[in-house]
């Protein structure tokens, strides 16, 4: 049953993939059929070996990656991984041929048997990620009573206000420009160390989210579909939807969940708050330059945005109440009572609120510690603090 439900969560990705893939193929689907390719011969003999630009071979690679994870994840359930990615590339390599063959009625495009070959190619490499996916997911340690635990709703929340911060930046304009605009970072590759250690840390505080909400047998993919929600999600409806350091922390988040898996229980909780905590002094204080006292502390929250006529910016605001709400959650994770939890964060976001003081360039006020007692208060609200407790002292 477990596999079967699996199975059908991986599905569901497949088709949105390929949905994907057909509009950005065919888009504005503006087809024009008439006597000059009355045959599906005639159809295939326009294809040619036309070249394209390094910016269009690179993106037909990575337009069908997703294709290929998919099917592979999909067909492992069934058959051998060497046969599973076999079959994903033959798929991928149909699936080309037909939307190349339908190009041939659209105006706008060229094309290309090199497309497909690309596209093989980029189905191979995906179906190869979907192995390195299967085998390294299995080496995530999961407790043997995962699968009768409830699940912990104030997981779900911060789930939930994470996918919110990703996608707060909402533009419902989808269109082919688009697209094409959404791999430019890959060809530039611009990134930073910082960026990517502050990405990984916030997928991994996700991924144990998801592992503590999710049964058993479906976290893995739970894990993989809240990345596919956000990721897809900031491909069609997000001004800029890729950020190269959030990419290069993507891939190296599970192998850093199997390295952390190893520690179990106790040890790997309180290192991830360790270097979240390190993270938030790091990201409040930088560059650590202090002055005497440069500005009065504003003790009326939210007083600026008030002052300003209200200009509330989704995007930070979402980004902090994940940010305090991920904090709570990583010391109710290390056996703290929601209630000490938040009251553990708000003290510590009001003393870096104190620091700033003698910090030129910072305001220092009431807001921030206002909105992590919010949402401390919610994820207290939300969930089954006192029953996953309970369960966790009778299964000790």
């Amino acid at each position: 049953m477990a596999r079967r439900q699996s199975s059908g969560l991986i599905l569901w990705l497949l088709l949105g993939v390929i949905a994907l893939i057909g509009y950005g193929s065919l888009y504005p689907f503006d087809f024009r059929f008439d006597a000059s390719h009355p045959t599906f011969k005639a159809a295939l003999l326009q294809l040619t070996w036309a070249r394209a630009g390094r910016a269009d071979q690179v993106r037909n690679v990575l337009l069908y990656l997703p294709f290929g994870f998919c099917v592979m994840l999909w067909l492992r359930v069934r058959s051998g991984a060497i046969w599973a990615a076999i079959i994903a590339t033959l798929l991928g390599s149909l699936l080309s041929l037909s939307i190349e063959i339908l190009q041939v009625y659209l105006t706008i495009r060229v094309p290309s048997l090199r497309d497909i070959v690309l596209n093989a190619a980029g189905t191979s490499v995906g179906a190869l990620a979907g192995i390195i996916w299967r085998g390294l997911s299995g080496l995530v340690y999961m407790s043997p009573n995962s699968r009768n635990r409830p699940g912990d709703r104030s997981a779900l929340l911060l789930i939930c206000t994470w996918v919110l911060w990703r996608l707060a930046e909402f533009d419902p304009g989808v269109s082919l420009s688009r697209l094409k605009l959404a791999l430019r970072p890959f060809m530039e590759g611009s990134y930073s160390l910082p960026m990517i250690v502050k990405y990984l840390l916030f997928w991994l505080v996700i991924a144990q989210a998801v592992l503590s909400f999710a049964n058993r047998q479906r976290s893995n993919e739970a894990l993989l579909t809240v990345i596919m929600v956000v990721m897809i999600g900031r491909l069609l409806f997000v001004t800029q939807p890729f950020i190269v350091s959030e990419l290069l922390a993507l891939l190296l988040l599970l192998p850093t969940l199997v390295v952390l898996h190893k520690l179990r229980g106790t040890p790997q909780t309180m290192l991830m708050t360790l270097a979240f905590v390190a993270w938030l002094v790091y990201e409040s204080l930088s560059p650590f330059v202090f002055i005497g006292i440069d500005h009065q502390f504003d003790l009326w929250p939210f007083l600026g945005w008030f002052e300003q006529g209200m200009p509330i910016d989704p995007d930070q605001l979402l980004r902090k109440l994940f940010i305090f709400g991920a904090f709570t959650w990583l010391l109710k994770e290390n056996g703290l009572s929601m209630r000490s939890a938040m009251i553990a964060v708000v003290a510590t976001v009001f003393s870096l609120e104190i620091v700033q003081l003698w910090q030129a360039g910072h305001t220092s006020s009431l807001t921030d510690p206002a909105i992590a007692l919010v949402m401390g208060s919610l994820m207290r609200l939300s969930g089954n603090d006192r029953a996953s407790r309970s369960n966790s002292l009778k299964r000790s």
